[in-house]
């Protein structure tokens, strides 16, 4: 049985064999035109098997409420691939139709056995998280190959490397302490299964 890949909020990305999902119909890449804002969404309970929100979730009221959503149409051991704007990013609060930026421990919540987990009554199991200083560089995978490409300019590729490994070291110190002082990072990328 082929897997079912929903992208949520694709605009025109496509990722081979997905269900292409946005606000409006683009041709060749949105399959079902959708409002991520309402819920819920066009799919049954433990539907798919991957979901992908990339740079999607910012824009969304109620954010909590959405991964909820998405939790409902993953299959039992589903998983959710995001990447959302970090706070320190000059993206994050200057794109006017942003809603709110993410910290490292954002999506902690989501984990039973997290002091907050009261907030939900959903559970996710955090499979990668990582605080990424610029969001072209460096991308692997399907992600490099369908959605962003590595861009960098080859100077500067050693540097960037080298403040990904300083700030997922330690990410707290990094947003506590020194996050600023290099311009801020660009996003948070973060991997969640469906427990």
């Amino acid at each position: 049985m082929e897997k079912i890949v929903l992208n949520l909020g694709c605009g025109k990305t496509r990722i081979p064999n997905s269900i292409g999902v946005d606000t409006v119909k683009i041709e060749g890449y949105v399959d079902v035109v959708h409002d991520l804002n309402q819920v819920p969404y066009p799919f049954p309970d433990n539907y798919a098997d991957e979901a992908h929100m990339y740079h999607v979730l910012e824009h969304l009221e109620n954010p909590l409420r959405k991964l909820e959503e998405v939790y409902r149409f993953l299959k039992p051991g589903g998983i959710l691939y995001m990447r959302v704007p970090h706070f320190s990013s000059l993206g994050a609060f200057t794109d006017i139709t942003h809603i709110r930026p993410f910290g490292y421990m954002s999506f902690d919540c989501l984990k039973s056995n997290n002091y907050q987990h009261f907030y939900t009554n959903v559970e996710y199991k955090i499979l990668e998280k990582e605080i990424k200083y610029f969001g072209l560089y460096p991308n692997k995978g399907f992600y490099a190959k369908y959605i962003h490409a590595n861009q960098c300019v080859w100077f500067a590729k050693p540097f960037v490397l080298l403040l990904n490994k300083l700030i997922n070291l330690s990410p707290i110190f990094f947003e506590r302490v020194w996050c600023y002082w290099v311009g801020g990072a660009t996003e948070l990328m973060i991997t969640l299964q469906k427990v």
